[in-house]
């Protein structure tokens, strides 16, 4: 009939073993091909995080070089200790004239008929 090697080929065994080795490369790729694009989208996501923090850094960068800045150092120094420079002088309100100052703006903003009648009743 023929040679013995033709015989193995056509035999049943070797296709479904051949049939089954193909099977379990191509589940293999398949499942390379799906852990690899979850992975890509991983990647991008961490990608997008690293923009984000290095645009956060340059921002705080930023922030400390103004912070360091001889300018914001003595306006500090200014508004939150109360310090200012020789030949200064400071000036220190009553707290009631600003009050007045706020009710006169307010006073203002009313119409001239309700002025008068404010100040006669």
């Amino acid at each position: 009939m023929g040679s013995p090697i033709v015989r193995l080929i056509r035999s049943r065994l070797v296709r479904m073993t051949a049939f089954i080795l193909c099977v379990a490369i191509g589940i293999g790729v398949v499942r390379s091909v799906y852990t690899l694009s979850k992975k890509k989208g991983i990647v991008a996501e961490r990608q997008q995080v690293l923009a984000e923090l290095t645009a956060k850094n340059e921002e705080l960068h930023q922030q400390l070089e103004e912070a360091t800045s001889p300018a914001f150092i003595e306006q500090a120094a200014r508004d939150k200790l109360g310090l200012v420079r020789e030949g200064e002088t400071v000036v220190i309100m009553d707290k009631s004239q600003i009050t007045n100052l706020n009710d006169q703006e307010r006073s203002q903003e009313l119409p001239s008929w309700k002025q008068w009648w404010s100040l006669f009743f």
